[in-house]
């Protein structure tokens, strides 16, 4: 066969393919009854017939859109709804981000303020638009995708841990004022309850001598701070150390790796404010009044489950409290709180974990977490709501590298009756053809029921619509894609066209308190 030979009968194959989808969409529109344009030509015999076939085409895309069957079966009052969002929308950009002014930009251009720009360039604004306000009081259903440590605002730990007399801080480089107090925007700060004095590593953050991660009781920093920070008050840097910024985000030079590599950086600094009883608990207790504030009904949380995660008790005892006493911690306050709502006429529908473990570990230590998985389901059988593996996806194990470990699982589920579904982060990335691009395929063989973010997913049209056929969910994080560089704008996110392909999609918010949604609710949800 001739290469031209060759070209016409993949072109003729690839007419066929694109023929049969099409003969699909226009059976589907039938079944909702709606009529597929007639006329198939692109010739037109006049201005008259081409808009009418305009038309027609533009009403034809239009019934494909995910939200045709709720504009087909809308009442007279949501449409009255609608229209009243829409006019709020305008009225926002006119009175809030019109209002704002001007920002200015490179060469000195000036940039009109939009509800479409950067989520960290608006979050100043967001809260006071209408549109916030309708979303703060509507009911939320269900909340799928948040990080147990990420959910309030940074001041929460960082108050807990300043009544903590064992509470030590370290950092990287000393806080000295040279070069214009780079060490203060460079350094990577940690926190660690400390039991032994004999595990004390004594050093002066503000001394030229200190050394890396020699270890400065809290209370005695914050003593001797306010002497040495010249910008920002010990707090309000403690907080920034925190939180990503808009130009941290978004400078010209930053890469969707330098911002993992801040972002981790912040997951490590906030462990030690976490990972001690007390945090935990009032942590916890503070979560759940923060969702009733924002009428989240329910919510699964994925708490950090790892041999070196385990929680200090601060009560002097030299023992630590495995996954299981973090569970019974939950449970606790969870059933507590639920009571005490119940005693006062409020409802709050519950909340399960995610048993989630770093994609990091060896397949040995995956095999001992998925064991321990099934102890806990079976232990709590309402309580745990699925498996996954967390972190950096092009820095941990592709999730092929597990499949023995993942089938075991799989059949020791069956044989026990349990149901215990995967909820694997994956499609998390920008990368084509690499194992962590590969996750896509591997969840959708595994069985996973939904999907952590699936951005890349639209780079897969096979797996996009053998997913849609299982009812696979997405839990889409636009904030998080965007600040960790998946994306310029929500406006480019790949949740666009998954939603136009009706891929059955949910938004969360992922890690609030280090994209400083907190601040602004999770009213995305």
């Amino acid at each position: 066969m001739t290469l031209h030979e060759q070209i016409t009968n993949d072109g003729i194959h690839d007419k066929v393919v694109a023929a049969q989808a099409v003969e699909f969409q226009n059976a589907d529109l039938a079944k909702r009854g709606f009529q597929a344009p007639a006329v198939e030509s692109t010739t037109f015999p006049n201005a008259t017939d081409y808009f009418k076939y305009r038309s027609e085409v533009m009403q034809r895309e239009k019934n494909l859109d995910f939200d045709s069957r709720c504009r087909d079966r809308a009442t007279e009052l949501e449409k009255r709804a609608d229209a009243i969002i829409h006019k709020l929308r305008k009225q926002d950009q006119n009175q809030i981000y019109d209002s704002a002014g001007f920002r200015q930009g490179h060469a000195g251009q000036r940039h009109k303020r939009f509800a479409g720009d950067h989520f960290l360039s608006n979050v100043d604004l967001i809260d006071r638009t209408a549109l916030f306000d309708i979303a703060s009081h509507m009911p939320k259903g269900g909340h799928l995708h948040i990080h147990y440590n990420a959910c309030l605002p940074p001041s929460v730990l960082l108050d807990i841990a300043k009544g903590q007399t064992r509470m030590f801080i370290t950092s990287d480089l000393p806080l000295i004022p040279d070069n214009n107090f780079a060490n203060f925007d460079r350094c990577e700060i940690q926190f660690s309850i400390i039991m032994s004095p004999l595990d004390e590593v004594p050093g002066n953050l503000f001394s030229p001598e200190y050394k890396s991660r020699q270890t400065m009781n809290f209370i005695e920093f914050l003593d001797q701070a306010p002497q040495h920070f010249h910008r920002l008050t010990p707090d309000e840097w403690l907080q920034q150390k925190l939180e990503f910024c808009e130009e941290e985000a978004h400078g010209i030079l930053q890469t969707a790796a330098g911002a993992w590599e801040k972002f981790n950086g912040r997951t490590r600094m906030m462990k030690g404010l976490f990972n001690y009883e007390t945090a935990y608990r009032k942590y916890t207790r503070l979560c759940l009044e923060d969702f009733m504030r924002d009428n989240i009904q329910y919510a699964e949380i994925r708490p950090n489950f790892m041999k070196n995660n385990q929680l200090f008790r601060d009560n002097g005892e030299t023992g630590r409290i495995d996954n299981e006493g973090i569970m019974e911690i939950i449970i606790n306050e969870v059933t507590r709180f639920q009571q005490e709502m119940a005693s006062q006429g409020r409802y709050f529908g519950g909340l399960k974990v995610i048993y989630t473990t770093p994609r990091s570990m060896i397949p040995a230590d995956i095999r001992e977490s998925l064991n321990e998985c099934i102890r806990f389901k079976q232990k709590w059988p309402k309580w745990i709501a699925g498996f996954d593996l967390a972190g950096e996806e092009s820095k941990g194990r592709p999730l092929k590298d597990f499949v023995p470990e993942f089938l075991e699982f799989k059949e020791k589920c069956a044989k026990a009756e349990l149901d215990i579904p995967f909820l694997f982060h994956c499609g998390e990335t920008l990368d084509m053809g690499t194992d962590a691009d590969g996750n896509l395929v591997d969840a959708l063989l595994l069985g996973a029921k939904r999907i952590g973010h699936g951005f890349a997913l639209t780079k897969h049209p096979y797996v996009m619509q053998a997913m849609k056929a299982k009812g696979v969910c997405l839990e889409l994080c636009p904030i998080s894609n965007e600040v960790l560089g998946l994306t310029p704008r929500a406006a480019g996110h790949a949740m666009y066209p998954l939603l136009a392909n009706n891929v059955h999609c949910t938004v969360s918010s992922d890690n609030g308190t280090l994209f400083r949604q907190v601040y602004i609710s999770i009213s995305d949800v």
